[in-house]
C-alpha cells in the first residue's frame, strides 16, 4: 500500500487566480507572511460549474477556512498557510499551502521519465512515464520532516503522506480526492 498520495481535483472547478497586483504575493514554494487576506478571483469558468469546493488546487491546494481549523495543519514541518479571501459565490476565506520542503524522493534509477537534466547542482525532470519512491531515503528522515513535499528534481506534484490524506479524507471534502504516488504517470 501507498505511503503518499497526490491530490487531484475531482469535481469542474472554476479557474481562480490572484489580481495582477497580487500575483507574486502567495507564491507555492516560499513562505510569505501578507497582512491581510489576499484576494482570489475567478479567471474562467465553465457551464458546469455550480458548486463551491471545500479543496481547490490551483493556483495552490487550498482549504476552506471552516476546514482548515478542524485538520489544525498550522505546524507541519516546512509547510505554511497563507489566508486568501475567494470571491466566488460570495466571499470565502480558504488557506492557501506554500511547501519550502524539498527531499530527493525519486528513485531516479528505477521510475521512467521523458527527461532528465542536473545542472549548477540542480536538477530538472519532466515526462513522469512511472514513478518509483526511494523508500530507502525516506526511510532515513523522521515522518514529522516529511508530511508534506516536492522531489527537488520534479517539482509537478506535492507528496502528502497517508497521515494527511486520512485526516483530509475523514471530512469527505468536495473538490480533491487523492491517487496512489506509487507507480504513477502523468499520462494516464
Amino acid at each position: 500500500m501507498s505511503e503518499y498520495f497526490f491530490a487531484v481535483e475531482n469535481m469542474n472547478i472554476p479557474f481562480y487566480d490572484f489580481p495582477d497586483e497580487f500575483s507574486g504575493t502567495v507564491p507555492t514554494n516560499m513562505f510569505t507572511q501578507p497582512a491581510q487576506p489576499v484576494p482570489l478571483v475567478i479567471k474562467f469558468t465553465g457551464d458546469d460549474v455550480n458548486q463551491l469546493a471545500d479543496i481547490f488546487l490551483v493556483p495552490g491546494l487550498s482549504i476552506k477556512q471552516s476546514l482548515f481549523q478542524q485538520l489544525e495543519f498550522n505546524d507541519i514541518y516546512a509547510t505554511n498557510w497563507v489566508q486568501v479571501n475567494l470571491f466566488d459565490q460570495g466571499q470565502h476565506l480558504y488557506q492557501m499551502l506554500q511547501v519550502e520542503n524539498e527531499i530527493k524522493a525519486i528513485d531516479r534509477e528505477q521510475s521512467e521519465f521523458d527527461f532528465y537534466d542536473e545542472f549548477n547542482g540542480g536538477e530538472f525532470i519532466s515526462g513522469m512515464n512511472k514513478l518509483v519512491l526511494n523508500q530507502d531515503l525516506l526511510q532515513q528522515i523522521p515522518l514529522q520532516q516529511r508530511l508534506i513535499f516536492r522531489d527537488i528534481g520534479w517539482k509537478d506534484q506535492l507528496f502528502f503522506h497517508k497521515s494527511i490524506v486520512d485526516a483530509i479524507m475523514q471530512h469527505q471534502p468536495k473538490g480533491i480526492e487523492f491517487i496512489a504516488a506509487d507507480g504513477y504517470n502523468e499520462f494516464g
